[in-house]
């Protein structure tokens, strides 16, 4: 059965090409300064004034579903569709609302250079990964003010260990570790595994491509030997609330199972802090780099630096 979207905005949506466009299951300035011209949003059923603040952007388009986000593939049949329709031969860059999409020198480089420097190695999709973000305090006292930068109030990741699993489907592997990787170890002792940390968070879409399991897996494409990250920012002062909210709604993976195993933890230790000795301070793409979390070469850095 084909997902349930309604078009909320009247905007038009040109065909330019080589515009880059984004699409994400809920605003996001931080892909904004990367250079993403024009967003696809869905938003499913917010109750918040979030579907008001997102009509009132003028480089997006609200798409609107009242349809389990479970039902809709963890909303990725939304995508799909909407990429489909409005993304063919485009790059887009697919990122949730807590996350922040980076790559090597992500810091002078604007996305749209990077995806020429992808167009001439007829790459189409970049591999990623997931980073999870935390402070030095206890994640119930890690209060992000709003128009403060995210990498500001949650400045630490696991530098590792990180693992990887072979897998039936593309790009045939999954990454896990960091953080969650420790919280499901010590609450969990391996009654489920920990949350896959490895996605394809930007591709050049065409149509008939299908992400098959959020972004971790899509149907196989050339990926490029670049590697990207994404910072993951999901440790705020409001993490308790969000957790109880979605054991309530139960519509996350394996009936929200993630969810269940922070309120174990938050009712063990409410004040519980994230901090350990695999913990570092992010700095920069560089760092990422140094330490083999993302991965450059000798062509893109020559492409950049003639950029620079």
């Amino acid at each position: 059965m084909a997902p349930t979207l309604t078009r909320m905005d009247a905007r038009p949506i040109p065909e330019r090409a080589g515009e880059i466009r984004g699409c994400m299951v809920v605003r996001n300035d931080h892909c904004r300064r990367l250079g993403v011209e024009r967003f696809l949003v869905v938003d499913n059923g917010s109750d918040d004034g979030t579907l008001d603040f997102l009509l009132a952007q003028a480089d997006l388009h609200v798409f609107s579903s009242t349809d389990g986000f479970a039902a809709n593939s963890m909303g990725m049949a939304w995508v799909n569709e909407l990429l489909d329709a409005f993304a063919d031969d485009h790059w887009v860059l697919i990122v949730d609302a807590d996350e922040l999409f980076i790559y090597p020198r992500y810091e002078q480089i604007r996305l749209a250079d990077l995806c020429r420097f992808l167009d001439t190695t007829e790459a189409r999709g970049l591999f990623s990964l997931m980073l999870d973000m935390y402070s030095d305090r206890p994640v119930g006292e890690s209060i992000h003010t709003p128009g403060q930068a995210l990498v500001g109030t949650c400045a630490y990741f696991d530098r590792g260990p990180y693992r990887t699993m072979a897998v039936s489907q593309f790009p045939y592997t999954r990454i896990y570790g960091g953080v969650r990787d420790r919280l499901f170890r010590q609450v969990l002792q391996g009654r489920y595994h920990s949350p896959t940390v490895s996605k394809i968070p930007l591709i050049k879409w065409r149509a008939g491509t299908r992400y098959l399991a959020s972004t971790h897996h899509v149907t196989p494409l050339p990926l490029s030997a670049l590697a990207g990250g994404l910072l993951h920012f999901k440790f705020l002062q409001d993490f308790h609330e969000r957790a109880v909210v979605e054991v309530g709604r139960g519509e996350h993976h394996s009936g929200a199972h993630e969810y269940t195993a922070y309120l174990e933890l938050l009712q063990a230790d409410p004040r519980f802090n994230l901090m350990s000795p695999a913990s570092v301070r992010f700095e920069d793409s560089a760092q990422l780099v140094r330490l083999g979390l993302m991965q450059t070469s000798e062509a893109y850095e020559r492409f950049a630096n003639a950029l620079a």
